[in-house]
């Protein structure tokens, strides 16, 4: 499945389709990610970005739940587009998958590592297109990054695919907290968007060994595998 994956992903950006539909307006993205800022409840408490890519894998929506750009880690921006590109290019009609789901799949190990391993070193992040424009345009709908394909792949919680019914839209990446807090505000913001997928099955299992380790203050998670949370 994985593989399957990865051969859709880099032939969706070898071929440079016309672009499609952006799921998500700027103001939509804007107004449910503080929705879903202000519910959570874990991590360290910070706000986040969040970055909504179209089914391409062209940025289409940037937004920050703070008060001002300053207001979250600057650094995240570029991670929550990274986790969107991951999260889309990896998620399939009917398949999703979250970057929390990677992360067992990549670590290495004494037997040789795993059927992954070293994934996160490919498609990476286009830096002259993430650091480039307007500091000031920075998560308004006239984001330097609202076009490009920017790249990047991110094994840890934060990105998760959009859709509509069983159909692959695009993907939605959050950063600015812990791994898990980026992948429990994603998942509630994914649902107040009403673009979750009608089986969402793309959910952070908590296993320090075979799933995504612990985060700080991970109790309310949303998104979570239950019997091993």
């Amino acid at each position: 499945m994985f593989c399957a994956a990865l051969v859709g992903l880099a032939a969706t950006v070898a071929a440079g389709r016309a672009e499609a539909a952006c799921p998500v307006t700027p103001e939509a993205l804007k107004s449910a990610l503080v929705k879903a800022d202000e519910k959570d409840s874990t991590g360290l408490n910070n706000h986040y970005w969040a970055v909504a890519v179209d089914r391409t894998g062209a940025v289409c929506a940037v937004a920050y739940s703070g008060e001002t750009t300053a207001s979250q880690w600057l650094l995240s921006r570029q991670i929550a587009a990274a986790k969107a590109f991951t999260a889309n290019g990896l998620s399939q009609d009917g398949a999703p998958l979250s970057t929390a789901q990677l992360y067992p799949w990549v670590q290495g190990s004494p037997s040789g590592g795993n059927p992954l391993f070293g994934l996160a070193a490919g498609n990476p992040l286009d830096g002259a297109t993430v650091y480039d424009g307007n500091y000031d345009k920075f998560g308004t709908a006239q984001d330097p990054l609202i076009g490009k394909r920017v790249g990047g792949t991110i094994t840890f919680g934060g990105g998760v695919g959009l859709y509509d019914g069983d159909k692959a839209i695009g993907g939605l990446g959050l950063s600015g907290d812990t791994a898990c807090a980026d992948h429990s505000t994603a998942w509630r913001t994914r649902k107040l968007l009403k673009l979750a997928p009608s089986n969402p099955t793309d959910k952070l299992t908590f296993d320090d060994l075979a799933g995504h380790p612990h985060c700080p203050n991970d109790a309310d998670t949303q998104g979570v595998n239950k019997p091993n949370a």
